[in-house]
């Protein structure tokens, strides 16, 4: 038999020898919001995560489940509307010149390594009339508010 006890997202169980073992709980994201912003925290903080083997849960609700469809293109949030692509493109420039060649790469290299989790809301999918197939191929099957609470238990809640 073993003893669970979960303090501030990391997991220790003591096993019947009295051996203790530690697993760190996984870091969750509410992403709400369909901005360049949003999308460069989405992956700055899943790629870095990936990078120290956590695990990171991402849920889009809303209209930040636009961020998962095929080819949509993030504006930045708080530019005019005639300039929020072209500021989009400017920092999507100045990535480059930081080493980001392709966002979407970064992220769906951490999603097959396993330690980044893309979940669409089944909810608002279906409230927006958005099938599956106008999702990127690589992220997880949609799942309910329920589902994403109970896969965070004992793990922090962001919302982005």
């Amino acid at each position: 038999m073993t003893e669970i006890e979960k303090k501030g997202g990391i997991e220790s169980t003591t096993t019947q020898s009295g051996e203790e073992q530690t697993k760190k709980a996984s870091i969750n994201f509410i992403v709400k919001d369909k901005s360049f912003e949003k999308f460069a925290m989405m992956m700055i903080l899943g790629t870095t995560g990936d990078a120290m083997d956590t695990k990171m849960n991402f849920f889009f609700t809303f209209w930040g489940l636009n961020l998962l469809k095929k080819n949509f293109k993030p504006k930045v949030a708080g530019m005019p509307a005639p300039m929020k692509g072209m500021a989009a493109k400017m920092f999507r420039k100045r990535m480059k010149k930081f080493g980001i060649e392709d966002p979407w790469a970064m992220i769906k290299e951490a999603v097959e390594n396993g330690n980044m989790k893309l979940y669409p809301c089944q909810m608002t999918m279906e409230l927006m009339g958005i099938k599956r197939e106008e999702l990127l191929d690589w992220v997880e099957e949609p799942v309910g508010a329920a589902s994403f609470l109970e896969m965070s238990n004992g793990g922090q809640i962001v919302s982005l």
